[in-house]
């Protein structure tokens, strides 16, 4: 038991350290002004709403969504490699220590998120009169308590064998955790005393399910390096991450913007650059996150000039990441081997990124139409962002030149 307790202690040790050898990267002076920008902003259009916010509107309902949708998620961090699906099994019936330990941390690292949210939340309820500084209290020990058990929960439901269908168990405790907390914003004791009863019954129930099954190892290491590989494209959008795999998706219901392949002509980079763009899934979805941020800046930032700022600065890391990223690999790709000339697929990734920053543009107008109305700033702003975008691609391309 205590070559256990050593083990966890020393991969602990290792997960740290690896979190903030990236970490420096991540939070950076301009990562901090970004913050104090976002954070002022949205604090002060968030304090202004308030002193108009109506009497009836429903702040208990949706605190309770909002922070019942984050207290589900909770994946256990267990930290195990694939050499433990054969060296563990000799002491799996001492494995509970080393599992203890691990549930452990997931519970306090996933901690902050939840009350983060429900401190904010805090003002609203006082200001549509929800509760009282006792009834906040109470809630906030009812989130302690909730999230260890949904952590033990969860954890239960995967060790029973049933790690594929987690998205029921957690629409199950979504459900019981909503009422819980609205029920006690609301003060109705009766709802409440139903919903905690029904926890604690659903939470037996997963463990004795999990009674008498062999630990899934397979499942919890592939879970451990999935989380781990979340991490990794995070971090890899501020420096480079050699443990970073890359993973491809078909999105089949995209395939008409690729047009025909038409190998052998000059459009034949075009589409294999946009196949890329679309298929791989670190590339795409960095564009989507990106777009959709500066589109929330455009409807949550009441300063024009502060979405000036805001949206010029995802432009630019959008399309400089992608053209950083559709380079990649240039020392040698299978449509090297086709008689292309060495300055089509240059070209054809500047038309490519051109376009998709075009896209965002008129995305975040549409956007900011909804706050501004028929006027001239939405076309500003999506100005803003088809300049930065243009300027961010010619230079690029002088640089590589140079």
């Amino acid at each position: 038991m205590n070559h256990l307790r050593e083990i966890w202690g020393a991969r602990f040790i290792h997960y740290m350290t690896e979190l903030q050898k990236y970490m420096k990267y991540v939070f950076t002076g301009h990562l901090a002004i970004v913050f104090v920008f976002t954070i002022g902003a949205g604090g002060y259009a968030y304090s202004e709403w308030l002193k108009e916010v109506p009497a009836n509107f429903p702040a208990a309902l949706l605190t309770a969504v909002l922070i019942a949708a984050i207290l589900v998620y909770s994946p256990p961090v267990t930290l195990l490699k694939p050499a433990d699906a054969v060296y563990f099994l000799p002491l799996e019936v001492k494995f509970g220590s080393y599992l203890q330990r691990s549930l452990r941390w997931t519970l306090f690292s996933q901690l902050p998120l939840p009350f983060i949210l429900y401190i904010v939340t805090l003002p609203v309820l006082a200001a549509t009169g929800t509760g009282d500084k006792q009834t906040y209290i109470w809630i906030a020990l009812l989130l302690f308590l909730m999230k260890w058990v949904f952590v033990k929960s969860e954890y239960a439901f995967r060790h029973a064998g049933n790690g594929e269908m987690v998205w029921l168990d957690r629409m199950t405790r979504f459900i019981l955790a909503g009422l819980l907390i609205y029920a006690g914003l609301k003060g109705i004791m009766l709802l409440l005393i139903i919903a905690g009863f029904s926890i604690g019954l659903y939470t037996m129930f997963c463990g004795k399910k999990k009674s008498n099954k062999p630990f899934p190892y397979d499942h919890f290491i592939r879970l451990e390096q999935n989380r781990m590989m979340r991490f990794y494209r995070f971090a890899n959008y501020f420096t480079d991450v050699p443990h970073l795999k890359g993973s491809v998706s078909r999105r089949g219901w995209l395939g008409f913007l690729t047009g025909q392949s038409n190998f052998g002509k000059p459009v034949a980079q075009s589409y294999l650059v946009k196949r890329t763009f679309i298929r791989t899934d670190d590339i795409f979805s960095l564009w989507v996150r990106l777009t959709i941020l500066s589109a929330l800046g455009a409807v949550f930032i009441p300063f024009p000039i502060v979405i000036f700022i805001f949206a010029g600065a995802l432009a630019f890391a959008s399309a400089v990441q992608l053209i950083h990223v559709l380079r990649a690999g240039d020392e040698f790709r299978m449509d090297m081997l086709f008689p292309e000339k060495e300055d089509t697929r240059p070209v054809a990734i500047q038309k490519i990124v051109r376009t998709v920053q075009w896209i965002q543009a008129v995305v975040v107008i549409i956007a900011s139409f909804f706050v501004f109305g028929l006027s001239i700033t939405p076309l500003l702003i999506g100005a803003v962002i088809v300049i930065v975008s243009e300027a961010t691609i010619r230079l690029t391309r002088e640089k590589e030149e140079i």
